[in-house]
């Protein structure tokens, strides 16, 4: 059974990597990565009966409470390299004399700076050897020494070597020296969540997966039969923004579905041509459209509207809420009134549609929200805050028992605001990685949601690749994504472009250097203003060439993913062409500029930009646009 199984085979590796091969001694100071794995909490047994000082290093802030219950006290995040610096700082620039390796990359240099002369450098990991990761000999001028652990090899080679130390491991367990490890059970008929456990890092020690119940047959999955929604002339529909784009699109779906009377409203109500020949068209096969130019954000003149409209038409059974402004601009240059544009009508007018939709037989409450609010969008903070706005209301609703369907579209390719605006349509299928929707799978989808109301008020629709979303996403690492993560196949692009940088650094001149991040960087702006890579000159203002401050976030992201360094979007005004962008990056990656200085620069920056706008918005407007934030959450967004 599980609980009497100590995972010898680990203890095993972690005893010959530390008592034969390291030969650590009583005071000695080891570094343990992945100390909260299997092999980690072995080894840190394993160093605490030889006497050893522990440091270790773990992923999650839970893991390393899990470290502190056994009692070590210098434990670090694995998952940032400032652990180096930590160490040597705690050790007065000494380091320490073993370390019991099991990360990749750039870690491993980070290892040797803080291995002492004659330390000793254990090899648990296997990427680096499969992939022939180089490494300079710059290190061994310390008398280091450098062990790859393999205990497979060892149980064949060396046989009587093997015997004896596993006698001597099992006798520490007999004396109560060692102890057996932590470990999550997850029955065999759960193995892919025991895999999908294991893929996202989450156990602390190991896996088990036990056949107590025996495995049991699973019946074929049948995709239960998809409803068709079915409306008639018993009831009116308001479509707020239903004049133009995806509203206008809403209205002929409806009428699709058998809707006979439409009730349609924009704040300018001006019909193009287009709109028209739709309106036609519904009008030809039956349906009462009443129109009006309405401000849904205007309590009296929406009300007036629907009791004048309800004379023509029958009781008001749905409304569809899909009025909304774009004024996208970073948070540092949004004014006050860019601000009342974009949530008055998502905010206010949500409201006086909830209120109203009170007094009337309500069967559809539809809010059309965006994925903004899952992923963040740069420049877009106002918008991000007046969809969570919406998707609070929804939620709202569902605790008063009332009907509240919130959707998070992506971005839809065929009609609206994407089809008049191509590049950024372009831009947001890059970051995304996925194709923009059709209005007629978005629809598919909204049936589906109206026929069968899930218990969640809000559903995000969209078709992305998270391989190419995360890489523009700087939280994507968070646990707030983690279940996202552990769907998506795993991908090495980002790892073989860090070795990529890495290589270059250690075989390349600076000067060759220079002109190969050029390159790299010509490729970046090429895809971020559309032009051909080989008309950008490299001499040239980045803001010559069109480039915003919307376009320098993303060139900062893209930066980001491709050198993994961070290097702030007021560095472009400082270093406005890429041959400066590229020596900036260059010294960055050399360390040849302190961050200390980045941090100050920086705030100088800030400083300088916020007296320069103190006076943009009056004291009454300050504390409106604060009341505003706070009452949609928007804090969180902006910071």
């Amino acid at each position: 059974m599980p609980q009497r199984q100590p995972f010898q085979a680990l203890f095993f590796t972690a005893y010959y990597a530390l008592h034969y091969q390291a030969k650590l001694q009583k005071g000695e100071r080891v570094l343990i990565h992945g100390a909260a794995g299997g092999v980690g909490i072995a080894a840190i047994q394993v160093a605490q009966w030889l006497g050893a000082e522990v440091y270790a290093t773990a992923g999650s802030e839970e893991k390393r409470d899990f470290l502190r219950l056994l009692g070590i006290e210098h434990i670090f995040d694995s998952r940032s390299l400032s652990f180096a610096e930590q160490i040597l700082a705690i050790t007065q620039r000494r380091g320490v004399d073993v370390v019991l390796n099991s990360l990749a990359g750039e870690a491993i240099n980070r290892n040797f700076q803080v291995l002492k002369p004659f330390g000793r450098f254990l090899e648990l990991g296997k990427r680096d050897f499969y992939e022939n990761t180089h490494i300079g000999l710059r290190p061994f001028r310390n008398n280091i020494s450098y062990f790859g652990i393999d205990a497979d090899q060892l149980l064949r080679e060396r046989p009587e070597l093997t015997q004896r130390a596993f006698n001597e491991l099992m006798g520490l367990f007999r004396s109560g020296h060692l102890h057996p490890l932590p470990y999550t059970v997850f029955d065999a008929n759960q193995v892919t969540e025991a895999f999908r456990y294991m893929q996202q890092a989450r156990q602390i020690g190991k896996i088990v997966v036990t056949y107590d119940n025996g495995i049991q047959a699973k019946s074929a999955y049948k995709e239960p039969p998809k409803a068709s929604l079915q409306l008639n002339d018993s009831g009116s529909y308001l479509i707020t923004g239903g004049l133009s784009g995806f509203g206008l699109a809403t209205a002929r779906w409806l009428a699709q579905k058998g809707a006979r009377h439409l009730l349609l409203i924009s704040r300018s109500g001006v019909i193009s041509e287009q709109t028209q020949q739709v309106l036609d068209e519904l009008t030809n096969s039956g349906v009462n459209i009443i129109t009006a130019a309405c401000d849904v954000s205007d309590k009296n003149a929406l009300t007036a509207f629907i009791q004048s409209a309800l004379t023509q038409a029958p009781v008001l059974k749905g409304i569809f809420h899909a009025a909304a402004v774009i004024d996208d601009s970073l948070v540092r240059n949004l004014t006050y009134q860019q601000l009342q544009e974009v949530l008055m009508p998502k905010i206010q007018g949500a409201e006086m549609l909830h209120e109203l939709s009170l007094q009337h037989p309500i069967e559809f409450f539809v809010l059309y929200s965006s994925v903004t609010t899952l992923f963040g969008n740069p420049g877009q903070s106002n918008y991000v805050a007046a969809n969570h706005w919406l998707e609070a209301l929804a939620a709202y609703r569902h605790q008063q028992g009332l009907p509240a369907t919130c959707v998070c579209w992506g971005a839809i390719g065929d009609t609206g605001y994407l089809t008049r605006h191509e590049k950024i349509k372009e831009a947001l299928q890059t970051r995304m990685g996925g194709a923009a929707l059709t209005t007629n799978d978005a629809f598919t989808v909204l049936e589906q949601l109206l026929c069968h109301p899930i218990t969640a008020s809000t559903l995000g629709v969209l078709e992305f690749d998270w391989r190419a979303l995360s890489a523009f996403l700087p939280t994507a690492k968070t646990p707030k994504f983690i279940e996202l993560a552990g769907y998506t196949p795993s991908s090495d692009s980002n790892d073989n472009q860090s070795a990529d940088i890495k290589r270059m650094l250690n075989e390349l001149s600076d000067a060759d250097l220079q002109l190969a991040f050029i390159d790299i960087l010509k490729e970046e702006l090429s895809q971020i203003l559309l032009i051909n890579k080989d008309k950008i000159d490299p001499n040239q203002s980045m803001y010559d060439m069109g480039l915003d401050s919307l376009m320098g976030v993303e060139l900062m992201i893209a930066i980001e993913s491709r050198f993994d360094v961070q290097i702030p979007v007021m560095a472009l005004s400082e270093a406005p062409t890429l041959n400066k962008l590229a020596a900036r990056l260059l010294a960055h990656l050399r360390g040849d500029i302190e961050s200390t200085q980045h941090a100050t620069d920086t705030l100088a920056n800030i400083n300088d930009l916020s007296k320069r706008h103190a006076s943009a918005v009056t004291d009454e407007q300050r504390l409106a646009l604060t009341q505003a934030l706070a009452d949609t959450q928007t804090s969180r967004i902006i910071h």
